[in-house]
């Protein structure tokens, strides 16, 4: 994005509730958002948050769709990779995620190499596979330079499960295909998807045409 683009789009929306797309990724102007961040004690005025933003390039794309649409709860799924005693936290290496739009409709995802604080986890050992809710939140880290991101905290019902299984990457490109199917339906307004109101097999095979279309692109590109 240009700097004149960035200017103008801060003329449009500074102070707003306004979540708006760009090349650079997602900008959020809301100053509840902002206030909501977590800073970890750093001093960040409201210009620079927006700064931080339009330069952190690519965030956690299932956490961040749990934060905007899923109302900041997520159901996870994970084993503990390594335990960090001197920080009192974990990892978990891969983690499946579930949240719910607010039309009630829910949705899955996944993310690699997560931490967490121990707090709530300390009876679990290395390799355990545990299921939780968890919020989803905002914050700031200063690893490499001042980026934002998403993360999750403060676990509940915490359960020791056998195993989990991840949603592959043709399951989740399906998902936001099916998203996209809906969105543009042209009974979108008076449909809440399940069941589809379209004509039988109709959503299921747009879907299916998409996916290959999608697959084939991707085939192209990788040459």
């Amino acid at each position: 994005m240009t700097d004149e683009k960035w200017e103008e789009l801060k003329r449009n929306y500074y102070l707003s509730n306004t979540v708006t797309i760009t090349e650079d990724g997602v900008i959020d102007f809301s100053v509840g958002t902002y206030n909501e961040t977590e800073f970890n004690g750093a001093k960040v005025s409201y210009d620079e948050y927006l700064d931080i933003q339009r330069f952190s390039g690519s965030r956690r794309e299932c956490f961040a769709k749990c934060f905007y649409d899923g109302r900041h709860g997520a159901y996870c799924k994970g084993q503990i990779e390594r335990i960090n005693e001197n920080k009192g936290t974990i990892l978990f290496k891969r983690i499946f995620v579930s949240s719910m739009y607010g039309d009630g409709t829910f949705f899955d995802g996944k993310e690699d190499h997560v931490w967490m604080s121990r707090k709530g986890f300390e009876k679990y050992k290395v390799s355990d596979c545990i299921s939780f809710f968890a919020e989803v939140y905002q914050y700031l880290k200063t690893g490499n330079g001042k980026e934002l991101d998403f993360a999750v905290r403060d676990p509940e019902g915490i359960e020791n499960i056998v195993s989990y299984e991840l949603p592959s990457d043709d399951d989740l490109l399906k998902q936001e295909l099916g998203d996209l199917v809906c969105e543009t339906c042209m009974y979108s307004e008076q449909c809440y998807r399940d069941p589809c109101i379209a004509a039988p097999g109709w959503r299921k095979e747009r879907i299916q045409q998409l996916f290959e279309m999608a697959k084939l692109d991707r085939k192209l590109m990788e040459g």
